[in-house]
């Protein structure tokens, strides 16, 4: 019988599989399309268009800082609440796969990951085409701390995916409640408004203390051209840290249960 640890590393080792459902079930969401997944990438690009210019004269703002600063925060929020918002049916979903063959369930997650990670690498179009208009040559050696912030997000997606998919396809009110809770979190956390706007004990509660927030100035802060902060390290540490364990506890105790809850 395949223990909970296994069944983490086999799937991980699977790539070749994941891998390919990531990609199968990206061309099944945009099949008959003419630009395919690009289609997510110009949503994306009229709503910072939009809120661009709505947030310049709301946030009294110049256009060269807020416009970056709104791209970025965006990019990186749209790849986490869709990788949270998945999460929730990740079983319920896929039962037509794990019903049919033996399979490893955390290959579901990793292929989660990898499908949102690929959408963040389109987006990605956007914001250069951004900086390329507002702000040429923002880019320096700081760029390079995105690939540590993407590698922490996408290791934390994948105890995010199990968690809440375990939990979802147990008690499926949960799911209505994880996205309640991403619809209030995209106001309190600073996506398009800037963080300095805040002070004393609101800034702490939602820009310092905020772990969405880490997440975000783990990817937005070099995209930016500047260095994330240590603190953000710190506390998406310590997230990741209780994340794992939660799950893996849950994971172990209710792995065998999945099959038949679906």
């Amino acid at each position: 019988m395949t223990t909970a640890s296994e069944d983490l590393v086999h799937g991980l080792r699977r790539y070749d599989l994941w891998g390919r459902i990531a990609f199968m079930e990206i061309k099944r969401r945009y099949r008959r399309t003419v630009i395919g997944p690009f289609w997510s990438t110009v949503s994306l690009a009229i709503l910072i268009a939009i809120m661009g210019t709505v947030g310049t004269g709301l946030w009294k703002q110049h256009p060269s800082e807020y416009i970056p600063f709104l791209a970025s925060g965006m990019m990186v929020w749209l790849m986490i609440s869709t990788m949270i918002t998945e999460s929730c049916s990740l079983f319920i979903n896929s039962q037509h796969l794990f019903s049919r063959i033996r399979m490893d369930y955390s290959i579901l997650a990793y292929a989660l990951m990898w499908r949102n990670l690929l959408g963040f690498f389109h987006n990605l179009a956007i914001y250069l085409l951004v900086v390329v208009i507002f702000v040429p040559g923002l880019f320096n050696v700081s760029i390079l701390w995105i690939f540590p912030g993407l590698l922490v997000i996408a290791l934390n997606s994948v105890w995010v995916a199990l968690l809440l998919g375990t939990a979802c396809v147990r008690f499926r009110d949960v799911q209505q409640l994880i996205i309640t809770i991403l619809q209030i979190s995209l106001f309190v956390t600073p996506v398009f408004w800037p963080p300095q706007l805040l002070t004393g004990m609101t800034k702490y509660l939602f820009v310092d203390f905020n772990p969405l927030s880490s997440f975000i100035d783990v990817i937005r802060a070099p995209l930016l051209g500047k260095s994330p902060m240590l603190s953000s390290y710190a506390i998406i540490l310590a997230v990741t840290v209780l994340g794992w364990l939660a799950t893996f506890h849950l994971f172990s105790r209710f792995r065998k249960r999945i099959a038949f809850w679906v």
